[in-house]
């Protein structure tokens, strides 16, 4: 089955699956096919953009469609390259910055006019319903993972749940693919900053030989679990997509900061890490920020998805974790 590439949490999956192609996140973030993809745009461009345009020109057979977002310059720019360099249709959603949900409802149904008129399928009320239910049923299921992930002690370990989000962002979850029980007693703490790829996971599982991430704001891993659509129409899953916790992108930021810190105490976090990918400037401008409002010990973590660092790493994760076990 062809895929329908997509690149931002505010691009409704239940209207990709609509079309009867494989809805597919570009979450890819592989050093060599960064590398490659420096021979595209600058090489100062965010490693996640370059490996995601790599990807898809190498795969270009494997996508009918891409779906972008105006959420992000980087990535933005990214769609206009594989606009120009492929003939794979290419549709771009305006996603406001501040708080303007009536450009996010108009440019929703301008969206479900270009799916519609692209797989020659009427978006019906009960097409609509059925898309709903289908991957409400899978976020149901992810969230009783989430769910052992945060427990006290916890239960699965955010590598193991990475891949199984992983899953879900490929359109290839199997509920019978369950993490086993990793039962740990680590210091616990919260994830943020940027996205987390899908060829990460190496460094979740470095982070997590001493402590435990039992939750997270990245897209690339939980982030889908707080969509939770009650009214089974494509107004609900506007309202539904529109209002999920904001991204660090969205003006102000206050949404997300009140999320965020009501997370870590509720997941009783002894420490952040704010995960950051080269020339993200989004999230490096706010990691003071991030260190005053949360008042927690914070581990700063800066990657270029490269294997190169990691004994470097290795050290700052040990310091780490020797700080937090010494303050409970």
């Amino acid at each position: 089955m062809q895929m329908i590439g997509y690149a931002c949490a505010y691009v409704p999956v239940e209207l990709l699956s609509a079309t009867g192609l494989r809805p597919y996140r570009l979450l890819h973030g592989d050093i060599n096919l960064s590398k490659r993809g420096e021979k595209i745009v600058r090489v100062d461009a965010c490693p996640m953009v370059k490996s995601n345009l790599t990807y898809v020109l190498e795969n270009e057979e494997k996508f009918a469609m891409l779906i972008g977002s105006t959420g992000c310059d980087m990535s933005r720019r990214m769609f206009d390259v594989l606009s120009e360099r492929t003939s794979i249709p290419v549709y771009v959603v305006n996603n406001p910055r501040t708080d303007k949900p009536y450009i996010y409802s108009d440019e929703i149904d301008w969206l479900v006019k270009q799916l519609e008129s692209f797989s020659q399928i009427k978006y019906t009320d009960g097409i609509v319903k059925n898309e709903i239910d289908k991957w409400e049923g899978i976020r149901a299921e992810l969230r009783k993972i989430d769910e052992e992930r945060a427990a006290c002690p916890s239960l699965v370990s955010t590598a193991d749940f990475h891949n199984v989000m992983t899953s879900y962002h490929q359109s290839s979850f199997d509920e019978s693919a369950t993490p086993r029980h990793d039962i740990s007693e680590k210091p616990r703490v919260y994830l943020v900053g940027s996205a987390i790829a899908y060829e990460a996971n190496h460094i979740l599982r470095l982070i997590e030989k001493k402590l435990r991430i039992v939750g997270d704001f990245n897209c690339g891993i939980s982030r889908p679990l707080q969509i939770r659509i009650t009214e089974k129409s494509i107004a609900g899953i506007k309202h539904a997509y529109y209002q999920q916790p904001p991204c660090m992108h969205k003006r102000p930021h206050r949404k997300y900061y009140d999320f965020v810190g009501e997370q870590i105490i509720r997941l009783h976090c002894a420490g952040v890490i704010a995960w950051t990918l080269d020339y993200c400037d989004v999230y490096e401008f706010e990691l003071r920020k991030i260190e005053k409002e949360f008042n927690l010990p914070t581990l700063r973590i800066r990657s270029d998805f490269s294997y190169q660092s990691n004994s470097q790493l290795w050290t700052r994760i040990e310091a780490f974790a020797e700080m937090l076990c010494s303050k409970t």
